[in-house]
């Protein structure tokens, strides 16, 4: 009997170990700067200047003859989400949250920067988008996609208000 329970004794430890081990491996590490505060300023960020910023660019001027500012718009939109999903994926792990009022929001808004961060894309590279009159005309495109971005982040800025409001 004390050989068998030997045997199991030792079982059980390496399974112990063996789980320990795998928890370890597979846990995700973070950048240290990394904090909740770190992130909701991040966001209020792009929320509040970075769509201005985007606002002014795409709605006063875009003009697709002008490759360097389709490149540092690519740019921008790229480094944000880029910021804004190495957030999400701390809040997720430590908060059990995200970086936008929900996950399905947080989703979406991800999605459309990329829509728009590839439509410019499109327009740099040269893409034709002829318009009624047959002249290359990407705005409307542009706009359309800055629109979903911009009516989607205003849905996590009211409903982060309103959650404010009842705090």
């Amino acid at each position: 009997m004390n050989a068998l329970s030997s045997l199991l004794s030792q079982r059980a430890l390496c399974f112990l170990c063996l789980l320990l081990t795998c928890s370890f491996s597979h846990a995700k590490t973070h950048a240290s700067y990394l904090t909740p505060a770190y992130c909701e300023g991040l966001v209020e960020q792009f929320v509040d200047s970075g769509m201005r910023s985007l606002d002014t660019y795409v709605n006063k001027h875009f003009n697709p003859e002008y490759r360097g500012g389709i490149r540092n718009t690519i740019h921008f939109l790229d480094q944000r989400s880029e910021w804004l999903g190495e957030c999400n994926d701390y809040l997720v792990d430590t908060n059990k949250s995200t970086v936008f009022y929900s996950e399905k929001l947080t989703q979406d808004i991800f999605a459309a920067i990329e829509s728009l961060s590839r439509e410019l894309q499109h327009v740099r590279q040269g893409v034709e988008y002829p318009d009624d009159t047959g002249a290359n005309n990407p705005a409307p495109f542009i706009k359309e996609r800055y629109t979903e971005l911009a009516k989607l982040i205003d849905q996590h800025h009211t409903r982060v208000l309103m959650r404010k409001q009842f705090e």
